[in-house]
């Protein structure tokens, strides 16, 4: 299991602990504990018992890891498969199918050992060249260019493969030492590599899709429904966008899951809190006005942290109608500023988080305190700043373009919570007191954004303004979705132009961060504040808010760990 930077239907409603239970630090337990002893101190632990998890809307069609956007295939995927290095609720890098590395005296190679008690779910041994098929995957033209690269091109640092591949094809850089020895060079240090990308990766298993070419990976029986993994449970039947059913991994290299099976199930948080007080739900993130409810119901428990992640509004700058508008950085500021983001926390989360004022939430290590309170409400400076551009109020009481047009953009919210539809409502009524005339189109699936925001190479896709949250991954390295080169940036907010100051010193402050020199975390820190203070400043996108993450669970569940950054072992979670 991993976590990495990943969309999602709205930060307002989607509470991320369920969702993101065990993106990190399953191998924590087992890098400081003997096996011996955790199987004495827990023989009393009953095994068995279904665990029932929720998605508040439905996942995508592609389970091969990296292959879909979606933060809830995501998900789904971490409890399958596990990936080279975990982070702990701390957010340090442990181990986990790698159990050791250590760089070269020149910090250009990086060597890994995999532990020798990783096996898939059948039995079998992982080894370096199940590793390498993840890395020939990442590093291939299917992944980064049919399937466009959802998270980036993250095997770039490998020598030889500054560029996608062939597929199949090998980066010079990768080196098979021995089954469970392996290497990875780069041509220049690289700070943040590890942690932000390397880390990350999943070995797949090469007896079975070694077999089959990378461009028929998507059509393939695997990438339905994956029948082995590395993860504490595996596949065992999906039901496309309903459910997924996931069984112990008897083999889970820090010993098999006490709970004998976790259900997925798509349900609308509008109407979780009544399966969870029934039972019939184990574990579900809900709706900050339920709190109050939930907390009358003598069977469950409630759990409260700061996510790693957050909501924004997004403009596609490529738009062919209002692009060079929505490109206006006088425009986005005064959105910013109409925005009462304060009176949104309290309305939408009841109190349960904060405002978002850059693109890394407080609760991150490398957060700049000095962004606090920025942008304060105040329609009258955004009031002034589109006047200042040139976006005049017409007879109507709308402004125009400066050009004189009608300024009249959309709005696209995903379906299956009422909530975002509420917010959504606060937003446009923020955005008439500015006098600009938003429509919020009907709700439609998320997989349905993510495809038209995917395929808007031209700008001439339905989607102008958009309602979406980020759930980040644990380092805060921009790669995978800042840079002007990034998947992720083009099929969004499409923050790209370079021929824009601003974006080339967005490009200029990422490569810093993770330099020779940003081995010192004083250094990165102080590239990482401008960073955040040059985007707080530009706002590509509008940042919105930092809601908590609020899990309503059963008592009858013993043995999670609750962190900013999930739901955290759930091998060693039982059912009483």
């Amino acid at each position: 299991m991993n976590k990495r930077t990943a969309m999602f239907s709205a930060a307002a409603v989607v509470t991320l602990s369920g969702l993101l239970a065990g993106l990190a630090g399953t191998g924590a337990f087992a890098a400081t504990k003997p096996v011996a002893k955790h199987a004495a101190k827990h023989a009393a632990i009953p095994n068995g018992g279904t665990l029932v998890q929720t998605f508040p809307t439905a996942f995508g069609a592609n389970l091969i890891p990296f292959m879909d956007a979606s933060l809830y295939t995501a998900t789904a995927d971490s409890y399958s498969f596990d990936p080279l290095l975990q982070f702990n609720q701390n957010g340090q890098l442990t181990p986990d199918i790698v159990q050791k590395y250590w760089f070269s005296p020149n910090k250009k190679t990086i060597y890994f050992q995999i532990n020798p008690k990783a096996r898939w779910s059948n039995g079998i041994y992982i080894t370096s060249k199940d590793v390498e098929l993840g890395v020939d995957w990442l590093a291939s033209n299917s992944y980064n260019n049919t399937y466009q690269g959802q998270y980036g091109y993250l095997v770039q640092n490998i020598v030889g493969a500054a560029k996608p591949l062939p597929d199949g094809t090998t980066p010079s850089g990768f080196k098979i030492i021995s089954p469970r020895e392996f290497s990875m060079s780069m041509n220049t240090p690289d700070a943040a590599v590890l942690s932000s990308q390397w880390a990350t990766i999943d070995p797949l298993p090469y007896y079975v899709l070694g077999k089959i070419p990378m461009s028929q990976w998507k059509n393939s029986a695997f990438n339905k429904m994956p029948s082995v993994g590395s993860g504490p449970f595996v596949n065992v039947s999906i039901i496309p966008g309903q459910s997924i059913t996931q069984k112990a991994n008897p083999y889970y290299l820090f010993g098999k899951p006490h709970i004998a099976y976790n259900i997925w199930k798509v349900i609308s948080p509008n109407v979780v809190d009544g399966d969870l007080a029934s039972g019939q739900v184990t574990m579900a993130g809900i709706q900050a006005k339920d709190v109050n409810k939930i907390k009358q119901v003598p069977n469950l428990s409630l759990s409260i942290q700061p996510s790693n992640g957050f909501s924004y509004l997004g403009w596609r700058l490529n738009n062919s109608v209002y692009g060079k508008e929505f490109s206006n950085v006088k425009f986005r500021q005064a959105v910013e500023y109409a925005i009462n983001r304060s009176a949104l926390v309290q309305a939408i989360d009841k109190g349960y988080g904060k405002p978002e004022n850059g693109p890394l939430p407080p609760i991150n290590f490398w957060y700049n305190k000095a962004l606090n309170n920025t942008y304060g409400y105040s329609p009258a400076m955004a009031n002034k700043l589109l006047t200042a551009a040139g976006f005049k109020i017409g007879k109507n009481g709308w402004r125009t373009t400066p050009g004189g047009r009608p300024f009249n953009p959309t709005i696209t919210i995903s379906s299956g919570d009422s909530v975002i539809a509420t917010e959504a409502t606060f937003l446009k009524q923020f955005l008439d007191a500015i006098h600009v005339n938003v429509k919020i189109l009907p709700p439609i699936n998320f997989n349905t954004i993510i495809s038209q925001l995917g395929s808007d190479t031209n700008g001439k896709q339905p989607i102008q303004g958009f309602f979406l949250g980020w759930s980040l991954s644990t380092d805060p390295d921009p790669r995978g979705l800042w840079r002007s080169t990034d998947n992720l940036n083009a099929t969004t907010i499409d923050w790209t132009n370079t021929k824009d100051p601003a974006v080339a010193l967005n490009d200029k402050l990422i490569h810093l961060q993770h330099s020779a020199a940003a081995f010192s975390i004083p250094y990165r820190q102080k590239i990482l504040n401008q960073w955040q203070t040059l985007l707080n400043q530009q706002l590509p996108e509008n940042f919105l808010t930092m809601d908590d993450t609020i899990t309503a669970y059963n008592k009858n569940l013993h043995g999670v760990v609750f962190s900013p950054y999930g739901a955290l072992y759930p091998n060693r979670w039982y059912l009483n």
